[in-house]
């Protein structure tokens, strides 16, 4: 770690904890880039074939509680 990272690290333990979210989250969106739009697009358009498929009653509904509980650690 080189002493510029040393002394924002220094200063980043002093901000509150909702500061230090606040600046991960800044930090997550300066990292990473945006989603490509055709990535966008697939997704768009998968969640409005599965939305029609809900309200056609096409759709294989599974209780949540029931989904979670067959990965529940034993």
């Amino acid at each position: 770690m080189n002493e510029r990272v040393k002394k924002l690290s220094e200063e980043i333990r002093k901000l509150s904890p909702d500061e230090q979210a606040d600046l991960m989250d800044e930090l997550l969106v300066l990292t990473y880039k945006p989603a490509e739009p055709a990535v966008e697009k697939a997704w768009s358009d998968e969640i409005e074939r599965r939305i029609s498929e809900v309200r056609r009653g096409e759709a294989k509904l599974v209780d949540a509680r029931e989904a979670l509980r067959k990965y529940k650690t034993p």
